[in-house]
């Protein structure tokens, strides 16, 4: 992958063997795209964190007996 605001072609042969140009890998977890930019990575956290939360805060709703279906769709 090439760091660049614009798009670059950058061959690299390894063995004889060309290897693809990527727009974006994940390294150590975190996302990297070939224009430098965090936006991704930051939704992507984002969206992470809401989906733990929300699993964390549903969770002993889902259970309670005393709540309608109708109360625990609502949450």
């Amino acid at each position: 992958m090439v760091l660049d605001r614009k798009r670059v072609a950058c061959p690299l042969r390894v063995g004889g063997e060309i290897l693809p140009q990527v727009e974006e890998f994940k390294y150590l977890g975190v996302l990297f795209t070939s224009e430098g930019k965090m936006e991704r990575e930051i939704d992507r956290r984002i969206g992470a964190a809401s989906m733990q939360l929300c699993g964390r805060c549903t969770g002993p709703v889902v259970v309670k007996k005393e709540l309608s279906r109708k109360a625990k769709l609502s949450i």
